[in-house]
């Protein structure tokens, strides 16, 4: 039987009998860090494509049961291991893949880093939405000083923060900590350890209450976008402008602030 080392955790979002749901996906693999082997990634993607299938989920948490760490990224034990190069070689898609599901999920997905994000697990950090990290946590690319480097995750880094910072994190190795990482522009934000359970379910319960239909529809437009002309940019942007107007929603969400109500969802 194969152990469970991604717990799947829906909490209600508010104390309402009909109350939206989060979907905490929690790294749960303690003894080895929450190294990213075959089995774990597979049982996270197995938990993402479960949040997104559920309508009652409207916002996914990825966090982790260790006290320190949030991932210590990829499984070093496969790095080195004797099997043949080609099925090594098979196992490859299963980073990006997850980076494509992380971004492709047309609900947001936060990173609650409340422990260190080490190699891989940055990808996968940087691949969510939103990132909230506690205080004391460390974020950084230690590949390097066991002779690897973060290829995969190097698309992303390169996509949140400079080039110049992008290198020096890659090629020294060097973590960085919150504070750091957050100038960096690799987090949102970072909240003292005592504080972060508590920031993390308020910002939550804010974007949870905000249109799931609309909250997919421009988390798509933004993947879409990120790397378009601006001219093709503006084309597309445009369209789903247009198709927004469609929506019950926005004519919701007008009524409700002219009203000074809270809005009521009609496409949940």
């Amino acid at each position: 039987m194969t152990d469970t080392l991604v717990a799947y955790d829906p909490r209600p979002v508010g104390t309402e009998p009909d109350a939206p749901l989060a979907a905490y996906l929690i790294l749960d693999d303690p003894q080895r860090r929450n190294a990213l082997s075959d089995t774990l990634l597979d049982q996270l993607m197995d938990g993402l494509h479960r949040a997104a299938a559920d309508p009652n989920v409207r916002v996914i948490v990825l966090t982790s049961s260790h006290e320190k760490v949030f991932s210590s990224g990829g499984n070093l034990d496969a790095f080195a291991d004797t099997r043949p190069t080609i099925t090594k070689y098979g196992g490859l898609n299963k980073f990006p893949d997850l980076f494509r599901t992380l971004t492709a999920i047309g609900k947001p997905v936060v990173c609650a880093a409340n422990g260190d994000v080490l190699a891989g697990a940055l990808g996968i950090a940087l691949a969510c939405d939103l990132v909230i990290a506690k205080q004391s946590v460390r974020l950084g690319c230690p590949e390097i000083n066991i002779g690897a480097f973060p290829f995969m995750i190097s698309a992303l880094i390169f996509r949140a923060t400079g080039r110049l910072a992008a290198n020096e994190l890659m090629m020294t190795g060097r973590l960085l900590s919150a504070a750091e990482a957050l100038d960096a522009g690799l987090l949102n934000r970072v909240v003292p350890d005592e504080e972060f359970d508590e920031a993390v379910s308020e910002w939550v319960a804010a974007i949870a209450s905000k249109s799931p239909l609309l909250l997919g529809l421009g988390k798509k437009a933004l993947a879409a976008t990120r790397d378009l002309p601006l001219d093709a940019a503006l084309d597309y942007l445009q369209a789903q402008l247009a198709l927004a107007f469609t929506t019950e929603d926005l004519a919701e969400g007008v009524r409700a602030f002219k009203e000074k109500r809270s809005p009521v969802w009609r496409n949940a």
